[in-house]
């Protein structure tokens, strides 16, 4: 910004005027004392030509006049070089602002290409990712049964499975086992803890303790395979590299479950539950019947209290509709006041559509879920296993 002195105008345009104003008395005066040669120039005579021409007085007070136009002119022009100068200094600060401006353009653009660069890297890796989840969605479901194994092994069955975020903590496991010249069908539907790739790793690890239980151990009952599951998980997840308590790894993830076994021999049906229940009719039934699983989580953190799990055992009865389920599917938020789907809700749709097949029922539990979540995102991951005897 240059720095200057800042030159007034008011006075020396007034002390201009004043001094143009003095000319025309003098001129006056003049004019006058060569008109009226008479009279000598002298005070006398100033004060004669005075008195012979009033006009002399209005013409002496030119000065005042004058200087007082003058230096309002002058004032007029110290505003507009004021204005001047701050239109100057506007724009160098302008100049200023613009070249930081300048300076923050180049800056920005090169923020967004390096933006632009991260983001194909992101892109790539969120490919990556997913590639990687679809392939573990892939796996995941090669190890589920086939549900036409189930349709094979009952009168009808139906699963309706729906992960919330492509892979699920939730699975289902079924298998033929004979132990002892007794035949044997064991169904197990599992709710692991949290969903996604965490909840995914779970059910693989109870995926294969079911198989080391029940198919090598050739544990049956199914409160006996909880037990099992129960110890399995919490040995799997207990670091045993760490001499040092204090650096010993804390997992506190597990599974609930409903186990459900049917002994072809005796005709009897065996059920055991951690923190699930049954959902069961028979054809004397008028409503659904609920058999409440043991209040006790499978894994997690040991603790003092043992866990007891029950056995529910009652006669195998033909065409008995069995249904085990997680609890994705009755804690889905939606309807009008976003509010859970909830227990009574899902038994009053079983008890009102108990006369159709297990084909159509998968599908009312399909639409109906779907019509109760709409746009609301998915709560949790879902299974649900309908058997008919």
């Amino acid at each position: 910004m240059k720095l200057s002195l800042q030159k007034s105008y008011t006075l020396e345009y007034a002390l201009f005027g004043i001094g143009f104003g003095f000319c025309f008395p003098i001129f006056a005066l003049l004019f006058d004392g060569i008109f009226l040669k008479e009279l000598p120039i002298s005070w006398n005579g100033l004060v004669s030509v005075h008195s012979l021409n009033p006009l002399h007085f209005i013409i002496d007070s030119a000065p005042i006049f004058l200087g007082i136009a003058f230096g309002f002119a002058g004032r007029n022009l110290d505003k507009v070089t004021k204005v001047q100068r701050d239109i100057e200094t506007y724009n160098e600060e302008l100049v200023q602002q613009n070249q930081i401006v300048t300076q923050y353009s180049h800056e920005l653009e090169a923020q967004s290409e390096k933006i632009k660069e991260q983001r194909v890297q992101v892109e790539q890796l969120f490919a990556d990712i997913q590639s990687s989840v679809r392939t573990a969605e892939r796996l995941q479901l090669a190890l589920l049964p086939d549900p036409s194994l189930l349709k094979s092994n009952f009168e009808e069955a139906f699963v309706f499975y729906k992960a919330k975020d492509i892979i699920s903590g939730d699975f289902y496991w079924f298998r033929n086992i004979e132990l002892d010249t007794k035949k044997y069908k064991v169904m197990v539907v599992a709710d692991c803890t949290g969903h996604g790739v965490p909840g995914a790793i779970m059910t693989i690890v109870g995926y294969f303790l079911l198989e080391r239980i029940i198919e090598k151990e050739k544990v049956v009952l199914p409160h006996n395979i909880l037990e099992a599951l129960d110890e399995g998980i919490t040995e799997a997840f207990t670091s045993s590299q760490h001499t040092d308590s204090s650096k010993a790894v804390k997992v506190r993830e597990g599974m609930d479950a409903s186990i459900l076994v049917f002994d072809e021999e005796s005709k009897k049906v065996h059920y055991a539950g951690a923190n699930r229940p049954l959902y069961y009719r028979t054809p004397n039934d008028e409503h659904i019947q609920v058999i409440k699983g043991s209040r006790a989580a499978l894994g997690g953190e040991r603790r003092k209290k043992t866990k007891v799990f029950t056995i529910n055992t009652f006669d195998y009865v033909k065409n008995t509709h069995f249904y085990l389920f997680s609890d994705g599917y009755t804690d889905q938020f939606g309807g009008k006041n976003d509010k859970k789907f909830g227990s009574r809700r899902f038994r009053q749709l079983l008890n009102e559509r108990h006369s159709i097949s297990m084909f159509q029922m998968q599908t009312e539990i399909y639409s109906a879920f779907e019509n109760w979540k709409k746009i609301t995102r998915q709560t949790d991951d879902v299974v649900v296993v309908g058997i008919r005897t």
